[in-house]
């Protein structure tokens, strides 16, 4: 199904990208307006949130967790850098806003022109994050207005951070979390 918003009065447009010259819609009844599929993914996704990481990212450390584990390095550096892996899950789940989480969430919630909006599909919703952060392998320049876009209604439809709402008001909150969880990494 290859859907229309522009003409459609159910859904009204809530951001143009410049940088894309791509249209993003929203139910215009946001409370009934929205199938059952985008509540699943959004739920789907607010587990995530609750933990300060992806999907993606958890079965990278467990993945790291594992190697370090078969590798035939000495104990005490095993137990040090499985102890820097925990340390940094452990970190996650103290400071939970992740920016990909919320851009995805932001992205679930939002519409593009050909998108099905009786289902919520990984494609549109990678293909939005894209058009927001930039990926240089496909060839997408970032667009900073749809990234901060995604951002905050990420922040607002997540209820896994309604109670961090005054740490999210530091400006520099992803910096220092970001320094932070690169500090928790294992020496290569």
């Amino acid at each position: 199904m290859n859907h229309s918003y522009k003409d459609d009065p159910k859904y009204k447009e809530i951001f143009h990208s410049q940088v894309h010259n791509v249209r993003l819609y929203m139910p215009e009844d946001v409370a009934s307006g929205y199938h059952m599929s985008r509540y699943v993914a959004a739920g789907a996704q607010n587990i995530f949130a609750a933990g300060g990481a992806t999907k993606e990212l958890l079965g990278n450390m467990m993945d790291k967790m594992l190697e370090l584990c078969n590798d035939e390095k000495s104990i005490k550096t095993l137990r040090t850098d499985i102890a820097t892996l925990a340390n940094n899950i452990k970190y996650r789940l103290k400071y939970p806003v992740d920016e990909d989480c919320a851009l995805r969430m932001g992205a679930i919630y939002t519409y593009a022109e050909g998108e099905n909006p009786e289902q919520t599909e990984d494609f549109w919703t990678n293909k939005k994050v894209a058009w927001a952060k930039g990926d240089v392998a496909q060839n997408i320049a970032p667009d900073p207005e749809l990234y901060a876009f995604f951002l905050s209604i990420g922040l607002q439809s997540t209820p896994a951070w309604k109670e961090l709402s005054d740490t999210l008001t530091d400006l520099n909150y992803f910096k220092t979390r970001t320094d932070n969880l690169n500090a928790l990494q294992p020496n290569p």
